[in-house]
């Protein structure tokens, strides 16, 4: 038995060691590996944080899986999938937002104020995702455009006026 202190660490190191190494070893088929991914994202695209994740494979029926590797897992397929269009993902955030709106609805109608929060905090969000809201700089900006445009206008009909009149005055 190992009485140093240092060799029990090192024991222990070389078990953990023995342990993912079998682990990456393992003899899961392409197919299940597959599946098993495809479960880690399901999970994660319903919210679930990658501890949680880690917790629940194996009753989801597979094998354990480290929180960093999870993580590893998700960063590839986001990555395999950058080119994905942005309306699929706005589309995918709205059902998101539609559901919990739907959840709390009917609380806020009935004057739950928690829940008419809610509802707000949704409603804005989607129209924060939408682009309905123009901030106070896009406010701004077209009045700015509005004066610009207002300025050239005048410009442009003193410009013709004075040119009517110096074309009158050569006639």
């Amino acid at each position: 038995m190992a009485s140093d202190p240092r060799e029990k660490i090192q024991t222990k190191g070389a078990v953990r060691r023995a342990r993912a190494e079998a682990v990456s070893r393992d003899d899961q088929s392409p197919l299940e590996r597959v599946n098993r991914d495809l479960a880690i994202l399901n999970m994660r695209l319903h919210g679930l944080t990658f501890h949680e994740i880690a917790r629940k494979l194996p009753e989801a029926g597979f094998r354990r899986v480290s929180v960093s590797r999870i993580h590893a897992i998700v960063a590839k397929s986001l990555r395999s999938c950058r080119d994905q269009p942005a309306r699929e993902l706005r589309q995918l955030e709205l059902m998101r937002l539609d559901q919990l709106q739907a959840a709390h609805y009917k609380a806020a109608m009935g004057g739950d104020a928690a829940a008419i929060s809610r509802v707000l905090s949704i409603m804005d969000r989607r129209a924060k995702l939408l682009g309905l809201d123009a901030g106070p700089e896009a406010v701004v900006s077209l009045d700015e455009a509005r004066q610009t445009l207002l300025k050239k206008l005048d410009a442009l009909a003193r410009g013709q006026a004075s040119e009517k009149g110096d074309a009158d005055g050569k006639k």
